[in-house]
């Protein structure tokens, strides 16, 4: 789903195909056959209009500002909450209402398929965009909160609202149709997800979401899939019953219409920490920093922002300039918690020789020799070659993550791909590691391609292990950190998968918000020193690479890629903070537990 090239369709195609089906399938209630009632909401986009008659079963007649029809609806009941959800003929409007049948506070979900989105420009709106690209196929929505007014007028005496209550928070989901997933709330604005029933699933997605109150035990969670496929999810949450029920609406990737509706079993997996005051409670509307108009939400489009190019482009931005660890490889980014640059190595001469095997985890790109010799002749200036081949000169940065580990990296000036080596090795063990990266990957032309292969140290007498070496982990699958990287830049890691993880930007408020997920692997070199690659996928391109030590929980490493600017190899290092566990490595594949 990741990878997936979604076709945008067109309203025509929409307007023929949610025609075709109004009415959802699945699991019905009849709990609310016979209601009539006005919905009443406040707000600026509020209808002016919303009355209902529940016909029977199937059917309802709906008045919307003026305009009386009749539709076929579903519903599904939570105990003493029902989703009602309906299209209107004619459109692929619709309205979807979850009431609490004891008081008649409601939350009214107003959606419609289509959005024109900006292409070019900037995150923070300092550049302009450059163009726009229309999306029919994708699900916008508006939350009004308010409530069923059966006749007396009297208004209950709490609404529904916003919270931060579920933040933090994973789950594992079984739905009734067989349908298996993992999801995790790191954000009030958005959620992940892991697919677990999907045989191409195993990596984490993000999506903006919707996080609503409804009592202490019951919720509301929405998640839309902005970005790729454009539907929507809305689920009624019962934390007594560990039970949900909700509705899909929206295109899969053969352009064909799911409307259903489904229950599921929960779990509560864990419960990261979230870092607001403990009094705040997030019952107020979470920050739209970008969109304030109908349907405002917070939704991230990085390859709006970081706009593909072609193979041609990115070499021609990488050749016309390149900042490589900033002015000769001296100094670094002001503000930035890496580790102090180490002279370990200055002096040194030694070898990486790399074992000779594929490896199916991160299959190798190839250079050639799987031998680098160097020769590091000061602090920030090393040689290196292959057996026989010319010295070449690099600008390199190195770290010692743990003691006497060494985290180092430089380019590999003249490779046709721009290739970028990192090195960790060991003089206490012998053994290495190497992640080549190069401009392009298996899907991209233009973002960083990172693969992983390990081998050993020769330096001097030092005896490398004859079998053992450093190796793929599952070890930090399921931890939550949260990581300063300086005075005005923090985020959040949750490593959902052994393939993926997320991270979410925090906000003023110290609630989590802007988030996304990535591709990643984990390596463990020792028990004080995990090396964690990701590589930022459908998004800026870039690969970050550090070395994390959990005793001195500080990581420190580096960043490559290219933009529309330059290439660029820089220091990146952060400090980091437990937020807790979830207990989901037992839903993995168990042979890939090491």
């Amino acid at each position: 789903m990741f990878f997936t090239r979604y076709n945008p369709m067109t309203p025509e195609e929409i307007d023929r195909k949610t025609a075709a089906q109004l009415k959802a399938n699945g699991p019905m209630c009849t709990d609310l056959a016979g209601w009539t009632f006005q919905v009443r909401c406040e707000g600026a986009y509020a209808p002016q209009e919303l009355a209902y008659k529940i016909l029977d079963a199937d059917r309802l007649q709906c008045t919307e500002n003026g305009v009386t029809f009749d539709a076929p609806y579903a519903a599904i009941s939570l105990g003493p909450v029902v989703l009602l959800t309906h299209l209107v003929p004619g459109t692929s409007r619709g309205w979807h209402l979850v009431i609490d049948t004891r008081n008649g506070a409601l939350t009214a979900f107003e959606t419609w398929f289509g959005i024109e989105v900006p292409v070019g420009g900037n995150l923070v709106g300092t550049v302009p965009p450059t163009g726009s690209r229309s999306i029919p196929r994708e699900i916008q929505r508006h939350v009004h909160f308010g409530w069923a007014d059966r006749g007396d007028g009297s208004q209950p005496e709490k609404l529904h609202t916003y919270t931060n209550r579920l933040e933090g928070r994973g789950m594992h989901w079984r739905q009734d149709d067989g349908y298996e997933l993992l999801t995790f709330f790191p954000s009030v604005v958005c959620s992940t997800f892991v697919e677990l029933s999907d045989p191409r699933g195993g990596i984490t997605m993000t999506n903006p979401s919707d996080h609503i109150r409804i009592d202490d035990t019951h919720y509301i969670y929405t998640r839309w899939d902005v970005e790729f496929s454009g539907r929507m999810w809305i689920e009624m949450l019962d934390f007594y019953e560990m039970r949900a029920a909700g509705m899909v609406l929206g295109f899969d990737e053969q352009d064909a219409l799911t409307y259903a509706l489904h229950r599921a079993d929960l779990e509560v997996t864990g419960d990261a920490a979230h870092l607001e005051t403990i009094t705040a409670n997030g019952d107020q509307a979470p920050p739209m920093p970008t969109l304030r108009s109908k349907g405002a939400r917070y939704a991230y489009r990085p390859m709006d922002i970081d706009v593909p190019m072609t193979r041609e482009e990115a070499h021609r931005h990488a050749a016309a300039s390149q900042q490589i660890f900033g002015a000769g490889g001296t100094h670094v980014m002001d503000s930035r918690y890496n580790l102090p640059f180490s002279h370990y190595l200055v002096g040194k001469q030694f070898r990486v020789r790399l074992d000779g095997e594929q490896h199916t985890a991160a299959p190798w790109a190839g250079t050639g020799e799987p031998v680098y010799e160097y020769d590091i002749t000061g602090p920030d200036l090393l040689r290196w070659r292959f057996p026989g081949g010319q010295w070449q000169e690099e600008p390199y940065i190195a770290f010692e993550p743990a003691k006497d580990l060494i985290l180092f990296s430089h380019m590999l000036t003249g490779d046709p791909d721009y290739a970028n080596i990192t090195q960790a090795v060991d003089f206490s063990t012998g053994l290495a590691t190497t992640v080549r990266a190069q401009i392009g990957n298996w899907h991209s032309e233009w973002e960083a391609g990172g693969h992983a292969k390990f081998g050993v140290l020769e330096y001097g007498d030092l005896v490398p292990p004859f079998a053992r070496r450093h190796h793929f982990t599952t070890d930090l699958v399921g931890k939550s950190y949260a990581w300063a990287y300086s005075e005005t830049m923090s985020s959040i890691h949750v490593y959902s998968s052994p393939e993926s993880f997320s991270w979410t930007i925090f906000q003023n408020d110290n609630s989590g918000g802007a988030t996304w997920s990535s591709p990643c692997f984990y390596i463990k070199l020792r028990e004080d020193a995990y090396l964690f690659q990701w590589g930022e996928e459908n998004c800026n391109g870039t690969q970050g690479l550090v070395v994390f030590n959990p005793n001195l929980m500080q990581d420190s490493g580096f960043s490559y890629g290219v933009n529309h600017e330059r290439l660029s190899l820089h220091v990146t290092g952060a400090y980091a903070r437990s937020l807790g566990r979830f207990d989901i490595l037992r839903y993995y594949d168990k042979t890939r537990s090491l």
